[in-house]
Protein backbone atom coordinates (compact mmCIF):
# COMPACT_ATOMS: atom_id res chain seq x y z
CA UNK A 1 0.00 0.00 0.00
CA UNK A 2 1.63 3.58 -0.94
CA UNK A 3 2.62 5.25 1.94
CA UNK A 4 0.50 8.35 0.75
CA UNK A 5 -2.56 6.25 -0.28
CA UNK A 6 -5.44 8.07 2.63
CA UNK A 7 -7.47 5.30 4.20
CA UNK A 8 -11.19 5.27 4.20
CA UNK A 9 -12.63 5.07 7.42
CA UNK A 10 -15.22 1.54 7.88
CA UNK A 11 -18.06 1.39 5.66
CA UNK A 12 -21.76 0.51 7.71
CA UNK A 13 -22.21 -2.83 6.82
CA UNK A 14 -18.60 -3.71 8.31
CA UNK A 15 -19.57 -1.58 11.42
CA UNK A 16 -22.59 -3.71 11.38
CA UNK A 17 -20.12 -7.19 11.24
CA UNK A 18 -17.62 -5.32 14.29
CA UNK A 19 -20.76 -5.16 16.59
CA UNK A 20 -21.73 -8.41 15.86
CA UNK A 21 -18.22 -9.45 16.46
CA UNK A 22 -18.87 -7.67 19.66
CA UNK A 23 -21.89 -9.52 20.69
CA UNK A 24 -20.53 -12.97 19.60
CA UNK A 25 -17.68 -12.20 22.08
CA UNK A 26 -19.81 -10.96 24.65
CA UNK A 27 -22.63 -13.96 24.56
CA UNK A 28 -19.22 -16.62 24.60
CA UNK A 29 -18.04 -15.05 27.67
CA UNK A 30 -21.71 -15.48 29.22
CA UNK A 31 -21.71 -19.06 28.37
CA UNK A 32 -18.23 -19.17 29.86
CA UNK A 33 -18.78 -17.87 33.25
CA UNK A 34 -22.55 -19.25 33.59
CA UNK A 35 -23.57 -15.65 33.90
CA UNK A 36 -25.36 -13.31 31.32
CA UNK A 37 -23.64 -10.17 30.85
CA UNK A 38 -25.78 -7.06 28.48
CA UNK A 39 -24.83 -5.78 25.69
CA UNK A 40 -22.54 -2.68 25.35
CA UNK A 41 -23.29 0.06 22.95
CA UNK A 42 -20.22 -0.01 20.30
CA UNK A 43 -19.30 3.42 18.43
CA UNK A 44 -16.75 3.57 16.14
CA UNK A 45 -16.00 7.19 17.01
CA UNK A 46 -12.05 6.78 18.28
CA UNK A 47 -9.26 8.33 16.47
CA UNK A 48 -5.32 8.73 16.34
CA UNK A 49 -3.05 6.01 17.47
CA UNK A 50 -5.92 3.94 19.97
CA UNK A 51 -7.97 1.09 17.62
CA UNK A 52 -10.20 0.29 20.72
CA UNK A 53 -11.24 1.67 24.40
CA UNK A 54 -13.85 0.14 26.80
CA UNK A 55 -15.05 3.20 28.23
CA UNK A 56 -17.28 3.99 31.56
CA UNK A 57 -18.85 7.55 32.19
CA UNK A 58 -21.01 7.04 35.33
CA UNK A 59 -23.30 4.16 35.26
CA UNK A 60 -23.01 4.37 31.51
CA UNK A 61 -21.21 1.34 29.58
CA UNK A 62 -19.61 1.45 25.96
CA UNK A 63 -16.24 0.48 23.49
CA UNK A 64 -15.04 2.89 21.32
CA UNK A 65 -13.64 1.45 18.04
CA UNK A 66 -11.25 3.60 15.54
CA UNK A 67 -12.44 3.11 11.97
CA UNK A 68 -9.53 3.90 10.16
CA UNK A 69 -7.36 1.77 11.80
CA UNK A 70 -10.39 -1.00 11.97
CA UNK A 71 -10.31 -0.46 8.12
CA UNK A 72 -6.81 -0.54 7.56
CA UNK A 73 -6.14 -3.80 9.48
CA UNK A 74 -9.99 -4.98 9.48
CA UNK A 75 -9.47 -8.91 10.13
CA UNK A 76 -6.48 -8.46 12.65
CA UNK A 77 -8.99 -6.12 14.53
CA UNK A 78 -12.08 -8.10 14.41
CA UNK A 79 -10.19 -10.54 15.75
CA UNK A 80 -7.91 -9.18 18.23
CA UNK A 81 -9.19 -5.73 19.35
CA UNK A 82 -12.89 -6.81 19.72
CA UNK A 83 -11.72 -9.80 22.46
CA UNK A 84 -9.45 -7.50 23.81
CA UNK A 85 -11.88 -4.32 24.76
CA UNK A 86 -14.99 -7.07 25.45
CA UNK A 87 -12.51 -8.92 28.07
CA UNK A 88 -12.33 -5.20 29.76
CA UNK A 89 -15.81 -5.04 29.57
CA UNK A 90 -15.87 -8.73 31.28
CA UNK A 91 -13.53 -7.56 33.94
CA UNK A 92 -15.79 -5.00 34.87
CA UNK A 93 -18.86 -6.68 34.89
CA UNK A 94 -16.80 -9.46 37.14
CA UNK A 95 -13.93 -7.26 39.39
CA UNK A 96 -14.91 -3.70 38.79
CA UNK A 97 -12.14 -1.72 37.47
CA UNK A 98 -10.90 0.01 40.44
CA UNK A 99 -10.46 -3.71 41.73
CA UNK A 100 -7.59 -4.87 39.22
CA UNK A 101 -5.05 -3.74 36.87
CA UNK A 102 -6.47 -2.85 33.75
CA UNK A 103 -4.07 -5.44 31.81
CA UNK A 104 -3.37 -7.60 35.02
CA UNK A 105 -4.37 -11.22 35.77
CA UNK A 106 -8.14 -11.13 35.78
CA UNK A 107 -7.68 -10.06 32.02
CA UNK A 108 -5.28 -11.92 30.85
CA UNK A 109 -7.18 -15.00 31.68
CA UNK A 110 -10.56 -13.10 29.95
CA UNK A 111 -8.27 -13.12 27.22
CA UNK A 112 -6.70 -16.64 26.93
CA UNK A 113 -10.61 -17.78 27.93
CA UNK A 114 -12.22 -15.96 24.69
CA UNK A 115 -9.45 -17.14 22.74
CA UNK A 116 -7.26 -13.76 22.27
CA UNK A 117 -3.71 -13.29 22.75
CA UNK A 118 -3.18 -11.54 26.37
CA UNK A 119 -0.72 -8.61 25.13
CA UNK A 120 -1.73 -4.91 26.10
CA UNK A 121 -1.11 -2.83 22.85
CA UNK A 122 -0.91 -2.68 19.64
CA UNK A 123 1.46 -1.16 16.83
CA UNK A 124 0.04 -0.01 14.36
CA UNK A 125 2.26 2.01 11.04
CA UNK A 126 -0.70 5.01 10.68
CA UNK A 127 0.26 6.38 7.44
CA UNK A 128 -3.02 7.32 6.00
CA UNK A 129 -5.18 7.81 8.86
CA UNK A 130 -5.56 11.30 10.39
CA UNK A 131 -4.01 11.72 13.70
CA UNK A 132 -4.00 15.31 15.47
CA UNK A 133 -0.34 16.30 16.45
CA UNK A 134 0.15 18.00 19.73
CA UNK A 135 2.46 20.25 20.48
CA UNK A 136 4.97 19.30 23.09
CA UNK A 137 7.33 20.36 25.68
CA UNK A 138 10.53 19.62 26.92
CA UNK A 139 10.81 18.07 30.22
CA UNK A 140 13.85 16.30 31.87
CA UNK A 141 14.74 14.14 34.47
CA UNK A 142 17.69 12.71 35.76
CA UNK A 143 19.04 10.55 32.37
CA UNK A 144 17.53 12.35 29.64
CA UNK A 145 15.12 14.80 27.87
CA UNK A 146 11.68 13.61 27.43
CA UNK A 147 8.91 15.28 24.66
CA UNK A 148 5.70 15.55 26.82
CA UNK A 149 2.32 16.96 24.39
CA UNK A 150 0.03 19.58 25.67
CA UNK A 151 -1.85 17.42 27.75
CA UNK A 152 0.24 16.26 30.25
CA UNK A 153 1.63 19.25 30.06
CA UNK A 154 -1.03 20.99 31.10
CA UNK A 155 -1.95 18.67 33.70
CA UNK A 156 1.91 19.45 35.26
CA UNK A 157 1.01 23.41 35.09
CA UNK A 158 -2.35 22.97 36.65
CA UNK A 159 -1.12 20.29 39.45
CA UNK A 160 -3.61 17.59 38.61
CA UNK A 161 -0.89 15.25 37.45
CA UNK A 162 3.14 14.22 38.24
CA UNK A 163 5.12 12.15 35.85
CA UNK A 164 8.16 9.89 36.49
CA UNK A 165 10.78 8.65 33.92
CA UNK A 166 10.34 5.24 33.37
CA UNK A 167 13.76 4.65 33.29
CA UNK A 168 15.12 6.67 36.40
CA UNK A 169 12.18 7.61 38.34
CA UNK A 170 13.35 10.93 38.39
CA UNK A 171 10.33 13.76 38.61
CA UNK A 172 10.38 14.89 35.25
CA UNK A 173 10.29 18.82 35.62
CA UNK A 174 9.94 21.96 32.73
CA UNK A 175 13.63 21.73 30.74
CA UNK A 176 15.03 25.19 30.86
CA UNK A 177 14.69 27.57 27.87
CA UNK A 178 17.84 28.04 26.02
CA UNK A 179 17.82 31.11 23.99
CA UNK A 180 20.47 31.65 21.27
Amino acid sequence: MPTNEIIIPLSEPQKAEVREATSRCIDQASALYGRAFAPVPVDFDLSGRCAGMYQVRGSSQRIRFNPWLFAKYYQDSVTDTVIHEVAHYIVDSLYGLKRVKPHGLEWKKIMVDLGGIPKATGRYDLAGIPTRQYQRFAYTCGCRTHQLTIIRHRKITQQRAKYLCQYCHGKLVVAPQTTL
